[in-house]
C-alpha cells in the first residue's frame, strides 16, 4: 500500500499529464475551465505534501529533545 506521499505524488503526476494534454489542444471554453481546476489540484496536493513535511520535522524535532 503507498505512502500518503507516494500517492499525492503520483495524483500530482497524473494532474501534470493532463494539465499538458489540455493545453497542447485548446478546443473549447471548456477546457480552459478543466485547466483551472486542474491546477487548483496540484497546489491542493502540494500543499498537503509541505504540511506533512511540516508534521514530520515538528515530530523529529521533539524526538531529538532530551
Amino acid at each position: 500500500m503507498p505512502s500518503p506521499e507516494q500517492r499525492n505524488c503520483e495524483q500530482i503526476y497524473r494532474l501534470d499529464h493532463l494539465l499538458i494534454q489540455l493545453r497542447a489542444d485548446r478546443t473549447t471554453a471548456h477546457d480552459t475551465e478543466t485547466i483551472r481546476e486542474s491546477g487548483m489540484e496540484i497546489a491542493i496536493a502540494v500543499r498537503e505534501v509541505g504540511a506533512m513535511l511540516v508534521d514530520v520535522g515538528w515530530e523529529q524535532s521533539h524526538a531529538a529533545d532530551p
